[in-house]
């Protein structure tokens, strides 16, 4: 049995009713009161449709794409420029790091490498080694 606050507290004030010590009584009262407020609030909060919670999960990742793609739009020219022979994600980043934007790390470089601009490089990969990339 799932149990929520609500039952809680009236199991509580259930096994608390049947005391006649006036201590137990006043805290019967607040209990009581407060079985109230959580009844309320309860019937207050509308359960939230499976369209509605769609239509905000396609928001979100609206939003989500379209910072992506800012970024995207930014970091990708300046590592164009700087791909002048293979280099590995970390050289990339060391030789862009001027130019990017603040939060960008060598995994978020490596990221937009095998993402975004996978057809344009080309990626050799060495076993035990870094992989390295370069313009097609």
């Amino acid at each position: 049995m799932k149990m929520n606050y609500t039952d809680a507290l009236t199991l509580a004030i259930d096994t608390m009713a049947t005391s006649t010590d006036e201590t137990m009584q006043k805290a019967v009262e607040k209990l009581t009161a407060l079985r109230t407020t959580y009844q309320t609030r309860a019937d207050k909060r509308m359960p939230m449709s499976d369209e509605k919670k769609a239509e905000l999960s396609a928001a979100r990742k609206a939003k989500t794409a379209a910072a992506r793609a800012e970024l995207v739009a930014q970091v990708v020219p300046i590592l164009r420029e700087v791909i002048t022979t293979d280099m590995t994600a970390k050289e990339i980043y060391t030789a862009a790091s001027s130019r990017l934007p603040a939060d960008m790390t060598p995994n978020k470089v490596q990221n937009i490498l095998l993402r975004e601009m996978a057809p344009e490089l080309i990626k050799t990969e060495a076993k035990g080694k870094a992989n390295t990339y370069r313009l097609a």
